[in-house]
């Protein structure tokens, strides 16, 4: 994977990670719309698999592009914010889980007292959806990155969990729903304003330092 040095190629990457789910989520709501009757109500349905598609991928990939920016900076763990800190250290951790032989807790052991002013190592496997994005793991991915929680999320927590993953789930088991074009398009709209504050709160962190101990002073 290409690494991402600076605050502009973390923009582009996303840009360019986010432009082509924007260009499918347009053509499923035209598909939407151009349609009436039965064929309406099977694009709807599909509508809503891709709708959601988009909301656990895009959170995802952004994520773990702003993880890889971190992570390509090398920067000491000392120097980390405490999400970021916590992440790096779940990454030792994790190798540590899966080692028998004492001597790897030997050498974590040593890293703890040593090592901190070294580069950091972070993992972007950290950022998981477990196939299902609801507000709780949503929620977790923000701490992850030491994202604020705001209102704007939280009072949407149903809407993901309700109006968005359940449908999803019906109707990949096959049941049926009754979603209208605007109860489709709100869902749209709605579910696009969360993954866009989502993203402006990712490219604003990355701009402010907010993955440091001591975020940059702004000019």
């Amino acid at each position: 994977m290409a690494k991402i040095r600076t605050v502009e190629a973390l923009d582009q990457a996303i840009d360019a990670e986010i432009a082509w789910r924007k260009q499918e989520l347009t053509t499923a709501l035209k598909l939407v719309q151009q349609s009436s009757g039965t064929a309406q109500r099977a694009n709807v349905r599909s509508g809503v698999l891709i709708l959601y598609a988009h909301w656990e991928g895009w959170v995802k990939a952004v994520a773990r592009l702003y993880i890889r920016y971190v992570n390509t900076k090398s920067l000491p763990y000392e120097r980390l914010s405490e999400a970021f800190l916590g992440n790096a250290l779940k990454t030792k951790m994790t190798e540590i889980e899966a080692a028998t032989k004492p001597l790897k807790h030997n050498e974590f052991a040593a890293f703890l007292r040593a090592d901190l002013s070294k580069g950091a190592a972070l993992s972007e496997d950290l950022i998981r959806t477990d196939s299902n994005l609801r507000s709780t793991v949503f929620f977790d991915i923000l701490a992850r990155l030491g994202l604020e929680q705001r209102s704007q999320y939280t009072l949407r927590a149903n809407l993901i969990d309700t109006e968005l993953a359940d449908r999803r789930n019906s109707i990949a088991h096959g049941e049926y729903l009754d979603l209208k074009l605007d109860d489709y398009k709100a869902l749209r709209d709605a579910v696009l304003g969360l993954l866009e504050l989502f993203t402006d709160d990712v490219r604003n962190a990355a701009s402010m330092g907010m993955h440091l101990a001591t975020p940059a002073p702004q000019t």
